[in-house]
């Protein structure tokens, strides 16, 4: 429920899902936002946090990533005022506690998370520069090797024209 709760605001700032993880490629990096769910959960008490990520764009486009995939990787609470790890609460059985907790994670994630993802690629960790401005000048090539790999693999086994 908390996923479908924050899916139709996702998808309207442009992120594609895949479960409870959305990514959103733009200028070179993809940007992924999920939602975790504790280990500890139970039907009388239960919380999730948010996961976001930012990397360099350099996979096929139809291919998803999920947040630890990343190389800038951080949880919604340090992004917060506190700056510490947050937690959502809610009580699975009470449709109310649902709702509250999922509007103050869809409330947090316009507040801290969009405006965060909003940086350009260089304003992410400088890290995350050089690798994003090392990759895109080489994704080309790659791609163009990678192509040349395949249709040499389609061609295995090479057949000889003399006689021999």
């Amino acid at each position: 429920m908390i996923g479908e709760e924050l899916a139709p605001y996702l998808r309207t700032v442009g992120f594609l899902r895949d479960g409870q993880t959305w990514n959103r490629r733009t200028e070179g990096v993809v940007q992924v936002i999920s939602v975790q769910r504790s280990m500890n959960n139970t039907e009388l008490n239960s919380r999730f946090t948010i996961n976001v990520g930012v990397t360099p764009d350099t996979r096929p486009a139809n291919t998803r990533l999920a947040e630890h995939e990343c190389r800038s990787r951080l949880r919604i609470g340090f992004l917060r005022a506190e700056r510490q790890d947050h937690w959502y609460r809610y009580r699975p059985r009470d449709p109310a506690s649902v709702r509250r907790a999922v509007a103050e994670a869809r409330a947090d994630v316009e507040a801290y998370v969009m405006p965060y993802l909003s940086q350009k690629p260089g304003d992410f960790s400088p890290l995350l520069l050089q690798a994003t401005s090392a990759m895109q000048t080489h994704v080309r090539a790659w791609k163009a090797f990678d192509s040349l790999c395949q249709r040499i693999v389609r061609l295995w086994p090479f057949k000889t024209t003399s006689g021999r």
